[in-house]
């Protein structure tokens, strides 16, 4: 499959422009919050400001999905989210002020939601039975894009002003458009679904209790990552005279072992410990990391829990991705998805907007405990979900006696 990447040019290029992407979308995270601190914002605003991707995201993502089947045409829908950015953050720039900060996030949301879209137009370039590996090879540019981002990111505000890192986002986003030029709407050879039939299949799929139970327990789990990698530690850390390289270093460290433990669950975990036991300690390794925070003042500490707090979101975010499609007839897996992702991207929101809250009106500390708390209610009723989704009935199927270990999938 790497091999098909590089031989094949409108594969390698949509992987570039895939990178390009999460470049846009994630490399003034790592930095946003502690800046808007430092300009005078009040954390109750940041807080609304950074769950301001999450909450555009939850809006368009899953009637975007419904759309695009009915129109099926994804990349029109991929250009004009593109162009969000590009107009959105110089105007930040230009006006650095809550309303324009507050817009550029909401476009970084709408282009956020897309990404499912990247997924159904890169597997067209590869024969169907290699559509699997195709959609793992395309996660790989989630990682490459984001590190890029923050690299770049941090390299820009380390020597230039702060809100410089705002054309980083604007730039890979003008190159992602200009390259979607050059690709073709490549479209299966059946014909679109009307939209009647769209709306049945999404109907079914809002009736099923299993993705909503599912979806909220991931919502615990991704608000965990948005509340505090990319609102309280950053805060934090500059508290403790963290610059823009450690900054950098600290959403780097989380990426990496999040990446890790993709990889090991698949391999290792799901094998060994099954996918119940999984999502268990990873998300009781989330509420150590979590409570460790605000007890240290050592910058090499906090490393250590943000790389464990990394490793942690993968284990169980990576088992609810899994549950989200198991029992579920093929025609229908992108449905539930998209029901699935709008659902916890709720998470995204709900996070930043209450650790803004618990800021202004108490302290830091109160945040993590919060996020701490509400993980370890996750961690309780993981077993009732799962068998939940054991007892799901497939439409058109009978139930099936277990669910399987599949491989995770990687959002954004």
């Amino acid at each position: 499959m790497f091999r098909a990447l590089f031989q094949r040019p409108e594969a390698r290029l949509f992987f570039v422009i895939s990178v390009l992407f999460f470049i846009c979308i994630h490399s003034i995270d790592a930095f946003l919050a502690p800046m808007m601190i430092e300009q005078g914002i009040q954390p109750q605003v940041m807080g609304l400001i950074m769950g301001a991707s999450g909450l555009a995201t939850l809006l368009v993502r899953f009637p975007l999905g419904i759309i695009s089947d009915v129109v099926k045409s994804r990349k029109i829908f991929i250009q004009i989210s593109l162009l969000l950015p590009i107009i959105s953050w110089p105007l930040a720039w230009l006006e650095p002020n809550a309303l324009t900060l507050y817009l550029a996030k909401a476009a970084d949301g709408v282009t956020a939601a897309t990404w499912v879209l990247y997924n159904v137009l890169f597997i067209r370039y590869f024969p169907r039975d290699e559509a699997p590996a195709a959609v793992a090879l395309l996660a790989l540019a989630g990682p490459i894009g984001v590190f890029v981002g923050n690299c770049v990111g941090g390299i820009l505000i380390h020597y230039f002003a702060n809100n410089i890192a705002f054309f980083v986002s604007c730039i890979s986003a003008l190159l992602a458009l200009i390259l979607t030029t050059r690709i073709q709407d490549v479209h299966d050879a059946v014909q679109a679904p009307s939209l009647k039939a769209c709306l049945t299949g999404a109907r079914r799929q809002l009736a099923d209790r299993s993705i909503w139970f599912i979806g909220l327990l991931a919502t615990v789990v991704i608000l965990v990552p948005f509340a505090t990698r990319d609102t309280l530690t950053p805060i934090y850390a500059e508290h403790l005279g963290a610059k823009a390289g450690i900054l950098t270093l600290l959403s780097n460290l989380h990426l990496i072992f999040y990446a890790l433990a993709i990889a090991l669950c698949s391999t290792v975990f799901y094998k060994r410990l099954g996918l119940a036991k999984t999502a268990i300690l990873g998300i009781l390794l989330q509420v150590i990391s979590t409570l460790g925070m605000p007890f240290t003042h050592n910058l090499y500490l906090i490393c250590l829990l943000q790389s464990l707090a990394g490793f942690s979101f993968g284990m169980a975010f990576a088992v609810f991705m899994s549950l989200s499609i198991v029992n579920t007839v093929p025609h229908e897996q992108s449905t539930r998805m998209g029901l699935f992702q709008t659902i916890y991207s709720c998470g995204m929101f709900i996070g930043p907007v209450i650790i803004g809250v618990m800021l202004q009106h108490i302290n830091l500390s109160s945040g993590y405990f919060l996020i701490a708390a509400l993980s370890l209610l996750s961690a309780l009723a993981t077993p009732l979900a799962i068998r939940w989704v054991g007892q799901r009935r497939a439409y058109g199927q009978t139930p099936a006696r277990s669910a399987p270990a599949l491989a995770p999938a990687r959002n954004r």
